[in-house]
């Protein structure tokens, strides 16, 4: 039973991680295994360097809409 779902199993994942589908023409999974000298790939840490930066921005607006903003328009929060 295992041996015939194999068969259809084995080309369906041939066909989902195809280079012709993925890939530009002239390029190779084996090309992305490692980049080459003085050169590197982003990390998934390397996310999370967004979340300061965008609570950083986002208090910085508050601080403008509260205090800079209030004396033009004259609202009252």
């Amino acid at each position: 039973m295992a041996t015939a779902a194999q068969g259809p199993l084995s080309l369906l994942w041939g066909w989902l991680w195809s280079e012709r589908f993925w890939l530009p023409e002239n390029v190779s999974w084996a090309d992305l295994e490692g980049p080459a000298d003085g050169y590197g790939y982003p990390r998934g840490r390397h996310i999370l360097s967004v979340f300061p930066l965008a609570a950083g921005i986002f208090f910085v607006r508050l601080l403008f809409e509260r205090v800079c903003f209030v004396a033009q328009t004259g609202v009252q929060w």
